[in-house]
């Protein structure tokens, strides 16, 4: 029986339909990366905060499909930072509250929980520097990880220095950044600096494959080794 890897999080992980092409979560992809014998199973929705993937029974449909052995990867933090009540949660409360809840409910199952911190956007400052947009979100998590000894991947780290590394111009290729008739589904074009385009998804699942063999995680064993581990 093959070993699940479930993904739990927002639309910079989720999976989306083929009128949205090019547009792509880096865990819709993630597949690729690694042998027939990890399955993964990506649970990420668009618009979802840790709040919201609970009241919505969303994490309840993951507990569902759960075996010992297991992993689940959690990413969220771009949407517990709305103001609405259906999704806000303070980081070092709410969030880390819920960020609890997944891990100790992975666990009692056997399963073993990964903790993320959320990818960077593209906003870049006036004089090419990248800002910081999650507040303490990103903190939280690690705090969290450390408190409850579990594995923290910093993707935030990871991908600013990726991003910052190619510049301004460069990483807009990695994002839902189009031209006017660059793709039909896109007439108008779009100049989105938070979603991720198909070129964007891959590096992300590069940085993060990357990140499992550094940290000599028992994931990294399921890593596929024919592909390149560079960045474009």
């Amino acid at each position: 029986m093959p070993t699940h890897l479930f993904l739990a999080g927002d639309s910079t992980m989720a999976t989306f339909d083929e009128s949205r092409y090019p547009q792509m979560g880096w865990g819709q992809i993630l597949d690729q990366y690694f042998s027939k014998d990890l399955v993964v199973r990506n649970h990420a929705a668009s618009g979802r905060s840790t709040k919201s993937f609970i009241s919505e029974g969303r994490w309840d449909t993951i507990e569902k499909e759960f075996q010992a052995g297991d992993y689940v990867l959690i990413q969220f933090g771009h949407n517990d930072q709305k103001p609405d009540e259906e999704r806000a949660t303070k980081p070092f409360t709410s969030y880390q509250d819920n960020l609890r809840f997944f891990i100790q409910r992975s666990q009692a199952f056997g399963v073993t929980p990964i903790l993320l911190t959320s990818i960077a956007r593209r906003h870049f400052d006036d004089y090419g520097g990248l800002k910081e947009t999650h507040g303490d979100y990103p903190q939280a998590v690690r705090e969290l990880a450390e408190k409850e000894a579990v594995v923290c991947v910093d993707m935030l780290s990871l991908t600013r220095e990726a991003l910052q590394e190619l510049g301004k111009e460069q990483t807009k290729k990695w994002f839902m950044r189009l031209e006017p008739g660059e793709y039909s589904t896109y007439p108008d074009g779009l100049k989105d600096d938070t979603h991720l385009h198909e070129r964007g998804a891959h590096q992300h699942c590069l940085l993060f494959v990357k990140a499992l063999i550094t940290l000599n995680h028992p994931l990294a064993s399921y890593v596929k080794s024919d592909f390149s581990l560079s960045a474009e």
